[in-house]
């Protein structure tokens, strides 16, 4: 693969692998006070291991099987990518740090999201490994992120009030394991597990909302190889149909990216191959399900007041008010059922 394809392939994938990792972050009118936008309704949540247990219906792990050829020697890099709740507490007048402080990890036991809530963006990678390495056994990654607490500044506040940011510490594991396909000499199965196995106290009282903070939300996986490539998991062609309806693809679906087939995602989401995002698009309104001009116009009509508050509250979705007041009256045009100039 040359660099320019290398780079082009890079490029589609963290522009698609943004938007599903933000799909449904926030909709519409996006005020944390609107009932859909009170708490996370995230796509690929993986719950800790013990609420799985007291409730099967919430999965604590998702697993990707794929095929990939390759002639001699090739190595292999898997990356998952996750976002990590964080709860916001306001600050009260007359209220102390230490009382703030308290007050978060307060919300954090009781899970409640009135004040507000938004993510941290969670990369963990192998590293590139070489496919001998994987046929030798298992090979695990550790995943684990500290409790976090800080006192921050409530942006474009006059009034220096301040505000406790708190995410819970979660940990887990990434599984990865390659096995050669019989009666061939360059086809292999790999296998990649992501298991969310952080401890939960008290998990005969606890709700869903209640653990979303230990929760892996919105989790993807991307496979990339050098000097091999991956199968179709919707084309394989009838030389790899057979193996392809073997793999076992557990809340997770995996789809080619590159046109060179050496980047596969596996996203909660079900894609076709080779996605791409529409070079028209304004950017990401965390709804890619909804017609982006209608979007647009709705949020064109927000009051400043509104988008201040809005704004206030996420700096992603501030950031995506400031992308959308740049939309010219032209491109909105070019939104509309496509119009396009007609040449007499």
């Amino acid at each position: 693969m040359n660099d320019d394809a290398g780079t082009i392939g890079n490029s589609i994938l963290e522009d698609l692998t943004r938007t599903l990792l933000y799909e449904g972050y926030s909709l519409y009118p996006y005020h944390r006070a609107s009932v859909k936008n009170r708490k996370p309704i995230p796509f690929g949540v993986l719950f800790p291991g013990d609420y799985h247990v007291a409730n099967s219906h919430a999965q604590s792990q998702m697993q990707a099987e794929c095929l990939v050829t390759g002639h001699g020697s090739f190595s292999v890099n898997i990356s998952l990518r996750f976002l990590h709740l964080q709860i916001i507490v306001r600050h009260d007048e007359g209220t102390s740090i230490d009382h703030l402080i308290a007050a978060a990890h307060s919300r954090a036991n009781c899970q409640s999201f009135q004040d507000g809530w938004r993510t941290i963006e969670r990369r963990i990678s192998t590293g590139n490994i070489r496919i001998e390495e994987l046929l030798t056994g298992l090979t695990k990654i550790p995943i684990a992120f500290d409790e976090y607490v800080e006192i921050e500044n409530d942006p474009g506040n006059d009034d220096q009030q301040q505000h406790a940011v708190m995410n819970a510490a979660i940990c887990g594991t990434v599984t990865v394991k390659a096995t050669r396909i019989e009666n061939t000499s360059d086809a292999f199965l790999i296998s990649v597990s992501v298991t969310n196995t952080t401890p939960v106290e008290n998990i005969n009282v606890k709700t869903r909302d209640d653990v979303l903070l230990q929760s892996f939300l919105s989790t993807h996986m991307v496979l990339e190889t050098v000097n091999a490539k991956f199968i179709s998991h919707q084309n394989p062609g009838e030389e790899w149909q057979s193996l392809i309806d073997q793999c076992k693809n557990k809340n997770t679906w995996p789809v080619l990216i590159d046109e060179k087939d050496t980047i596969l995602l596996s996203s909660p989401i079900i894609l076709y191959d080779h996605p791409k995002i529409h070079p028209q698009s304004s950017g990401d309104l965390f709804d890619s399900t909804e017609i982006e001009e209608a979007l647009l116009l709705h949020v064109g009509m927000l009051s400043e007041d509104e988008k201040k508050t809005i704004g206030e509250s996420d700096e992603k979705l501030r950031a995506m008010l400031e992308k959308v007041s740049q939309v010219t009256p032209e491109e909105m045009v070019r939104f509309h059922s496509g119009l396009q100039n007609v040449q007499p």
